[in-house]
């Protein structure tokens, strides 16, 4: 009963006070303006700007990316140029003899036979390379090669021992490309 009486003297109090009408039907058509303010602009700026956070992270990902692909291009067109053509490869086999030579090894016949091109830029060649010597000898010279500027690698080596001497076998493998 109290709350009743209490809405009646609020209901005659606003239909009295023409300032307290307006001041309220004043302060609902801000709200409603808010409300639609919100959802006209807000609301779809939200989703635009979400919309360009993906992209901001998309572009940067790409970026990052060239980025790599040109440090990946440039050692690339590096390591191209460091592959033999096939007229280099009798400096390529003296330059391993030397090394062998200079390990205290005696070398043998190297044979190599040049590939016959397919479509391909590279073609792999593959070459024997029969040493003889110590043990350590055979050791050193295998590190300089393992190590060796050059791409050249070690595809087999086979060992074996004969009166105090070690008779290494190994084949080379490395790309050729076309003059």
């Amino acid at each position: 009963m109290l709350l009743h009486r209490i809405k009646h003297r609020i209901a005659l109090q606003l239909g009295e006070n023409k300032k307290l009408q307006r001041a309220l039907l004043l302060c609902a058509a801000i709200l409603c303006a808010d409300a639609l303010l919100y959802a006209v602009l807000i609301v779809p700026a939200a989703g635009r700007l979400s919309q360009a956070e993906a992209r901001y992270v998309e572009l940067k990902k790409r970026r990052v990316e060239a980025v790599l692909f040109q440090k990946q291009k440039k050692e690339l067109t590096g390591l191209l140029a460091g592959i033999p053509t096939q007229k280099d490869m009798p400096l390529l086999v003296k330059e391993f003899v030397q090394k062998a030579r200079g390990a205290g090894l005696a070398v043998s016949s190297i044979n190599y036979d040049i590939p016959k091109r397919g479509a391909e830029e590279l073609a792999l060649l593959t070459f024997s390379f029969p040493t003889e010597g110590k043990y350590a000898d055979i050791k050193k010279f295998l590190y300089e090669v393992e190590t060796s500027d050059r791409i050249v690698g070690i595809q087999e080596v086979k060992l074996d021992g004969d009166k105090g001497k070690v008779k290494l076998q190994m084949k080379l493998m490395t790309y050729i490309k076309e003059q």
